[in-house]
This record gives structure tokens, C-alpha cells and sequence, in this order.
């Protein structure tokens, strides 16, 4: 398999480092190009942000976002040497990540898992589980 593009979930939680730890090792061996993914949620309904000025606390997320995955870029390429890019998206996390994927057909999906079991993953559902159900595309799960 050629791998000339990395698609990087993170959401910054504890298993952030090893996701990108394992991408960074596969693009600097394959000299791939990474894209570094975050989503930020919408779990407030438009009228409600727009009576509450949600946007502003949007924005002030974005930012922080923005920084954090900068960082993030900055530490793959001193460390990896590799080509790095960075996407903010907005939405339920597995359906802009699918959008994503479908959209730009990278060569692989990296993605964390943090081993929720039992009625927790049931109720709460997976990320991971739903990316890798329905991916076009390859993806591998970093626990």
C-alpha cells in the first residue's frame, strides 16, 4: 500500500499523543502528507445560538482549537519531518469526519479509540466504530 496522504482524527483527549505518534511514524516511512482533523461540536440548536450569541463562544473555541492543532502541526513536522496541514470541522464528530473523507479520498483514516465497553458504547455509540463501519477509505484505530 502507497500512502501519500494521512487523514489525522484527534480530539485532543489522552489518547491524542499515541494517534499521532503512530501517524507521524507511517508518513515519515512512507513520505506522506498529513492532514490533522479536529471537529468541534454543535450541540445547541441555530435559533438558540443566535438568542444566546453562541457564535461568540463558537469563535473563542475555534481559536483555542486552532492554536492547539497548530501546536500539534508544529510537533510532527520537527519530529517527523513531514508535510502537515490542518482542518477544523463542524458538526456531529462521525458524520464530518465521514463528509470529510468522502469528500478528499485520503489514502488512510487514523483515529483513537479510548475502550469504552459495555453499556457505555452502547449508549454513548462509538466514533471510532461508526468511522470504520462506513470510511471509504482505509482506516486504522490507534488505542
Amino acid at each position: 500500500m502507497e500512502l501519500k496522504r494521512i487523514a489525522v482524527c484527534v480530539d485532543f483527549s489522552s489518547i491524542t499523543p499515541k494517534v499521532v505518534e503512530w501517524a507521524g511514524e507511517e508518513a515519515k516511512r512512507f513520505g506522506a502528507r498529513v492532514e490533522l482533523i479536529h471537529v468541534i461540536e454543535e450541540t445547541i440548536p441555530r435559533l438558540a445560538q443566535e438568542m444566546l450569541e453562541i457564535h461568540t463562544l463558537y469563535d473563542k473555541l475555534k481559536d483555542v482549537t486552532k492554536r492547539r492543532l497548530e501546536d500539534l502541526k508544529e510537533d510532527m513536522v520537527k519530529d517527523y519531518g513531514v508535510e502537515v496541514e490542518t482542518r477544523i470541522l463542524r458538526g456531529e464528530p462521525f458524520d464530518a469526519i465521514l463528509d470529510y473523507l468522502e469528500e478528499t479520498s485520503p489514502d488512510l483514516a487514523v483515529v483513537g479509540a479510548h475502550g469504552k465497553k459495555g453499556v457505555k458504547r452502547i449508549l454513548l455509540g462509538s466514533t471510532s466504530e461508526k468511522v470504520v463501519r462506513k470510511s471509504p477509505v482505509s482506516v486504522t484505530v490507534i488505542k
